[in-house]
């Protein structure tokens, strides 16, 4: 989010960010009121996704936001505390959205309605998918990315995404080969797209940041389509 946009621009994208923020939480909510139901496996499952989603982007959003209303900082103490709490909020969130895709397979086998995808496979996939996880965290958590600079190292960027990546493929590829669902595919990799444009360009082109709006979008309708399971 750039601040040299005008002031309404930033409000809106607050506004944005808050309300999203806000409806994960709610939602959270909605999951963690239907446990004890006969969706108790399912909505445990969806109420962590989503609380991981409303907390990860908090630490990562509220700053962004705050920085928005306030302007960007003079003091080069001032840029540096702000490089330190965006990075902070970049970090804690890479890890809380990895766990998001870890969590969505046990979410699509447990979901109401659809038809389980066989045992042994199930398994094979949860492997893949921890290990990648593990991988990802671990490169996340290294020094070399040096998430509180205020110039991260951009191959790094790269690395750390590689599992991420692989992640996002392999989870397009059994919603629609176990569970037909198409639409929660279409939106994993939109996401996934915006995301790895950002991550790879956004630098050098700062505009192509707001493609995180379509990502958060894409998040939100996942979200939706989960509470509308229940």
């Amino acid at each position: 989010m750039d601040n040299g946009k005008p002031m309404g621009m930033r409000i809106a994208e607050s506004v944005f960010c808050a309300g999203y923020l806000a409806f994960a939480l709610i939602a959270g909510m909605v999951f963690a009121a239907h446990e004890s139901g006969e969706a108790g496996g399912f909505a445990l499952t969806c109420t962590a996704m989503a609380l991981l989603l409303c907390f990860g982007d908090a630490f990562h959003l509220i700053p962004r936001i705050l920085i928005n209303l306030r302007g960007d900082p003079h003091s080069a103490l001032q840029k540096q505390r702000r490089a330190f709490w965006l990075g902070l909020g970049s970090l804690i969130s890479s890890i809380t959205m990895t766990m998001f895709y870890l969590l969505l397979p046990d979410a699509m086998q447990q979901m109401p309605g659809t038809s389980p995808a066989d045992a042994s496979g199930f398994h094979i996939l949860h492997v893949v998918l921890i290990v990648l996880t593990a991988v990802r965290i671990i490169l996340c958590l290294l020094p070399q990315n040096r998430w509180f600079d205020i110039r991260s190292d951009a191959k790094w960027g790269m690395y750390r995404n590689v599992p991420f990546l692989l992640m996002g493929a392999i989870t397009v590829w059994y919603l629609v080969t176990w569970y037909g669902a198409w639409l929660m595919a279409a939106l994993v990799l939109v996401s996934f797209v915006c995301y790895l444009l950002v991550v790879l360009f956004a630098k050098e082109r700062p505009a192509l940041g707001m493609l995180m709006i379509p990502k958060t979008i894409c998040y939100i309708w996942m979200i939706a389509l989960l509470l509308a399971a229940l």
